[in-house]
């Protein structure tokens, strides 16, 4: 059927505004991508800025001498806890400990034995089996000095027995002699230079 005159320009004017529409469309879409990508990096920076200034004001408020008392503190912790657990087995300097507060108790330390380690990440456990000598109390005291010393060390496994034959035992007369065995345990940490291997000097 042949279009008529009137139908074929109203065809035309419709093409003609299709082919320009349809460029037009797409910019628009496209646009709107890209201004919300543009959106989203502006909040995130926005937010970027927000923190900033958050932490510009909190470092404005501390002062120089703030940080150097902080830095300070931390260094007291950290040295501190290098007492506690050192980095190296000080087997000597434990001795040396260990002996002095039993001379200071009255006790006579008869027998040390250096035990197997243990690894227990991110320690080293050394364990030492000691024979002392002494009364109930210088044997309670001493146990709590040892625990009271700057490196962390553990006694356990306490066995205290009369001295001699058919003596008292301690719970029954504290001025009896008696002897005690116990196994003391402490900590290296992994990774610092192991001084000692452990074994007895």
């Amino acid at each position: 059927m042949a279009l008529s005159e009137k139908e074929r320009k109203q065809l035309l004017v419709f093409l003609i505004v299709l082919a320009l529409a349809g460029p037009v469309l797409l910019w628009m879409t496209w646009r709107k991508g890209i201004e919300e990508q543009i959106n989203a990096k502006q909040t995130q920076i926005d937010s970027l800025e927000t923190v900033i200034d958050s932490a510009r004001a909190v470092l404005a408020r501390g002062s120089v001498a703030n940080l150097r008392q902080l830095t300070q503190d931390y260094e007291s912790s950290l040295n501190l806890m290098r007492q506690l657990v050192p980095g190296q087995n000080e087997l000597p300097n434990l001795i040396d400990d260990v002996s002095a507060r039993g001379r200071l108790r009255g006790i006579q330390i008869r027998q040390l034995d250096v035990m197997a380690t243990e690894d227990l990440f991110p320690f080293k456990v050394y364990r030492y089996n000691f024979e002392v000598t002494g009364t109930y109390d210088q044997v309670g005291e001493f146990l709590s000095d040892i625990a009271s010393l700057p490196r962390i060390m553990v006694p356990y496994g306490l066995r205290i027995e009369p001295s001699s034959a058919g003596g008292i035992t301690g719970t029954e007369n504290p001025g009896a002699p008696v002897q005690a065995s116990f196994q003391l345990r402490t900590f290296v940490r992994v990774g610092g230079s192991d001084g000692g291997s452990g074994a007895a000097p």
